[in-house]
């Protein structure tokens, strides 16, 4: 007997993470012990509960309401109804369309930038030298400037933006007469402050700001000579000054780009005769006169068609379009001397095909700008958003029932967050969200803004299922991740305030090659256990009910091999879809052998009607504080 109740205090605290579902605030429950010896204290805390099974009821893809024949409904009717477990399968991007038209302004748009709070785009006609910016507004361009009343001498120029601290510059250069031009901008007009001629003819131009000084680098002798030159600015003027950099290497129509990494000057280059490779140079720049201490070649397979460059606040982008309109996005990321293309982004939406690509900053990513004849598409890359998707940013997302009216996970974590605050002492509700393309989330460690946003949304509230990557991770508080020897329902003075009723469990569950990729050298920007970000909290490979197995996808048994056995005939499609469980310290993770002393999330696409909730009733009649018999 005393074997008996140990082991089912091992499993009382198992079920604390799932999170009962009941249908008010309080658990349905035997009044539980007041501290004062006036219960049986096996029932007062999880370490020496009653050995006994939990049934906690969920659907996963919670975003997804009704659609595809489903029936979970909105998340609201979801919380209302019981439902304890939420699912959010999440991407870290998306891609919003400013202005998708036919472009009949004069001139070709030749650059984009932000200022102000604003969208800008610059356009220039060659044939009249005349220069327009427009501002983006709810999808129009919207005329700002023009200089058609003093044009310049017509011919072909190239536009490059520079920005320090609040002050944006516009550098206008002749790429067959090599004449500068460098205009200040104030949102409203442009006042010259720099015309010279600055190198030989049949050049390109190009800016980048290296340790808060601004430089300029053209490729002149018909593209086949690198300078650099040193910008310095005054109050109303900017002197150029002499070479300081330059190499004679470059190749004709090859990419070249610089750019700071940790205070270290780079120059990413891309030949597009080599659609795979890619050269990243080392420059020294400790002496007046800088030179190349280093080339390092890198490979991706998924460069392709046109590449182009931008840098963001300390980030640079690479991005990769193809003809047909597929476009990938990368980060490029210096690590232990290796240059890593880091697959951050693939373009969920319809781009315009066979149009020719430009890149330009903006903030948290980039501007994709597409041109085909007339037909312009421009497009933000936002990297970093939580973005709710099944198999697209904003995918199966279901409007029409009352879910948020958003695809962004904190729009449905703030639903969430009101709903708990009106229900203080509801079961633990059990938030698993679901890494979509793994290594997307490799850069800047960005299941870290799942974790903060949890921690800014719920405060002390918050709990962390245990694993190796919370207990890794800086900024989550250690005693704040749960196991199966947790207190469910008080602490073990008999508080509720130190048991998990109220509190939310966060579960981040990432692909388990996140620390891994052949794209990216095996470039691992963290450190976690066996190259895991997390574990522990594992989909059942196989469930017992009254002695058959069953498939964690009934409707699918063949699916998961031989292992699985036979699933249970005549179920409908309410039945359980996905059965998961909280792994204890002890367990192997496999549970062959489970029995009624368990805690499960049985979860249903159609979770209120039919043999689900049939099932679910006399599953949840195991959660009562009172001692469970015949378990073996």
């Amino acid at each position: 007997m005393k074997g008996l109740i140990r082991m089912a205090s091992m499993v009382l605290g198992s079920c604390i993470i799932f999170g009962c579902s009941t249908s008010g605030d309080a658990p349905s429950t035997v009044t539980p012990p007041d501290g004062n010896g006036g219960t049986d204290p096996t029932v007062k805390d999880s370490t020496t509960a009653i050995y006994r099974q939990f049934f906690f009821r969920g659907t996963h893809n919670s975003y997804s309401g009704n659609l595809d024949g489903m029936k979970r409904e909105g998340i609201a009717t979801q919380l209302e109804r019981g439902l304890r477990f939420f699912e959010f399968d999440l991407y870290s991007y998306h891609t919003p369309k400013y202005l998708e038209t036919n472009w009949l302004e004069e001139g070709k748009i030749a650059s984009v930038f932000d200022y102000q709070g604003n969208t800008h785009l610059l356009s220039y006609s060659a044939s009249r030298g005349v220069m327009n910016i427009y501002k983006v507004l709810d999808g129009k361009a919207v005329q700002s400037y023009s200089n058609d009343e003093e044009p310049l001498d017509a011919g072909e120029r190239e536009f490059s933006l520079l920005t320090l601290g609040t002050d944006l510059y516009i550098l206008s250069y002749g790429s067959t007469t090599g004449d500068l031009i460098i205009y200040a901008f104030d949102g409203e007009g442009m006042d010259i402050i720099f015309s010279d001629k600055l190198s030989a003819e049949k050049g390109s131009l190009s800016t980048f700001v290296y340790k808060d000084t601004a430089y300029v680098s053209v490729i002149t002798n018909d593209g086949s000579v690198l300078e650099i030159r040193k910008l310095t600015f005054g109050e109303d003027s900017v002197a150029v000054g002499s070479v300081i950099y330059e190499d004679g290497s470059v190749e004709n129509g090859e990419l070249i780009f610089v750019f700071e990494q940790d205070n270290a000057l780079y120059i990413f280059r891309h030949n597009a005769q080599s659609a795979n490779q890619f050269v990243v140079d080392v420059v020294d720049t400790s002496e007046n006169i800088w030179s190349k201490t280093n080339s390092v070649l890198g490979m991706s397979e998924k460069l392709m068609g046109e590449v182009q460059a931008a840098y963001t606040d300390g980030k640079l982008y690479v991005n990769s379009y193809g003809t047909n309109g597929d476009m990938i996005g990368f980060r490029l990321i210096i690590d232990k001397g290796m240059p890593n293309l880091v697959y951050e982004y693939n373009n969920e939406g319809n781009m315009l095909t066979e149009a020719h690509a430009s890149t330009y900053p903006a903030e948290n990513g980039y501007y994709l700008f597409l041109q085909k004849g007339q037909e312009v598409q421009l497009s933000h890359i936002d990297m970093g958003k939580l973005t709710l998707g099944h198999d697209a940013p904003g995918d199966e997302v279901d409007f029409s029932v009352d879910n948020p009216s958003s695809i962004f996970l904190e729009d449905w974590i703030s639903y969430i967050v009101d709903w708990s605050n009106a229900h203080p002492y509801h079961d633990p509700l059990f938030i698993m969200t679901e890494l979509k393309d793994y290594e997307q989330w490799m850069v800047d460690a960005k299941w870290q803004n799942i974790i903060r946003l949890m921690q800014n949304s719920f405060g002390d509230r918050l709990r962390y299922h245990s694993s190796d990557g919370f207990s890794n991770e800086t900024i989550v508080d250690n005693n704040k991740i749960v196991d199966g020897k947790t207190p469910y329902f008080m602490d073990s003075n008999g508080s509720k305030e130190g048991g998990l009723l109220g509190k939310v469990i966060l579960y981040i569950q990432p692909n388990i090659k996140i620390t891994k990729s052949a794209d990216t050298n095996n470039f691992e920007p963290f450190a976690t256990k066996d190259g895991k970000l997390q574990e522990n909290f594992l989909q059942l490979k196989r469930y017992r009910e009254n002695n058959k197995l069953v498939s964690p996808d009934w409707r699918h048994a063949e699916n998961y091999g031989n292992d699985i056995g036979a699933h249970i005939d005549d179920k409908d499609d309410s039945y359980i879809s996905r059965i998961f469980h909280m792994e204890s310290p002890e367990g192997d993770g496999q549970y062959d052998n489970i029995r009624c002393t368990d805690v499960m999330f049985a979860v249903s696409d159609r979770p209120y009607q039919g043999l689900y909730v049939d099932y679910a009733k006399k599953q949840e009649v195991k959660n009562q504080l009172a001692t469970v018999s015949g378990c073996d």
